[in-house]
C-alpha cells in the first residue's frame, strides 16, 4: 500500500505528516526499518490503521512470533512486550531526527504521551498519565499504549490510541504484559474519530517547537 501525504510538505515545516491508511503491519515496520537506514532522512509522523494483529515488543521473552493464526503475532523491535493492533485503533509513528528536536532523547516517550494528554484535556476526558509503565489509562483501564526505539539519534514506532476497537480481541492478552484491560475512548466520552485524529496531528506537528 502506498501511502499519500496529508499536506504537502513546505519550507516552513521540518516535519512532514504522511498518510498511510489501512496497512499491513510488517509493511508498514518495514518501510520505517528502510527510512532509518536511507541517508536521507527527513522527520516525519506517519498516521495510519493496522489489520488485526499482535506484536512483540523486545522486552517480551515469553511468547513466540505465530503467523498462522487468524490474528497473527509478530516480532518487532520496539520496546514493551505485546499489544494488539487493529481497525478503530489511531496509530502514530514518529520517525523524527532527535538531533532537531528541542527535547532530549531520553524524554522522547514522555514528550509524546505530555502532548497526546494534552489534546485528551481539550475534550475534558478524565485520565492518568504513567510513565513507568507507558501509556495513558481510563479508570485503570489501558487506552494508549507506546513503544518507541532509536538508531542513530533518529526515532521509529510510536504510539496506538484506542478509539472504538476490538476490545474482546485486545484484552484476550496482557497489554503491554501488565494486569489490565484496555478500554476504547468512546466507552467515557463522545469524540468524533476526525476531529480526535485532527487535534492530534495538530499537537504532533509541534514537536520540534521549543
Amino acid at each position: 500500500m502506498v501511502g499519500s501525504s496529508l499536506c504537502q510538505p513546505t519550507k516552513n515545516m521540518s516535519i512532514e505528516i504522511i498518510d498511510k491508511g489501512l496497512i499491513d503491519y510488517q509493511e508498514s515496520h518495514q518501510e520505517m526499518l528502510d527510512l532509518v537506514k536511507s541517508t536521507s532522512r527527513k522527520s516525519q509522523i506517519w498516521h495510519l490503521e493496522h489489520f488485526p494483529v499482535y506484536t512483540i515488543g523486545i522486552s517480551e521473552k515469553l511468547i513466540q512470533e505465530d503467523d498462522n493464526q487468524t490474528i497473527p503475532t509478530i516480532k518487532t523491535d520496539r520496546g514493551g512486550k505485546i499489544t494488539y493492533h487493529g481497525p478503530g485503533q489511531l496509530v502514530f509513528y514518529f520517525m523524527l531526527d532527535l538531533k532537531k528536536m528541542p527535547f532530549r532523547p531520553t524524554d522522547l516517550t514522555k514528550t509524546i504521551l505530555n502532548k497526546t494528554s494534552q489534546v485528551f484535556d481539550s475534550f475534558d476526558l478524565d485520565h492518568d498519565l504513567n510513565f513507568t509503565d507507558p501509556g495513558i489509562y481510563i479508570r485503570e483501564q489501558k487506552v494508549a499504549s507506546i513503544g518507541m526505539r532509536i538508531k542513530n539519534n533518529f526515532s521509529y514506532h510510536g504510539i496506538s490510541i484506542n478509539y472504538n476497537t476490538d476490545l474482546e480481541a485486545f484484552n484476550s492478552i496482557n497489554p503491554c504484559g501488565l494486569n489490565v484491560k484496555a478500554c476504547n475512548l468512546l466507552e467515557y466520552i463522545n469524540i468524533n474519530k476526525e476531529d480526535l485524529h485532527n487535534r492530534l496531528l495538530l499537537e504532533y506537528r509541534e514537536l520540534d517547537k521549543q
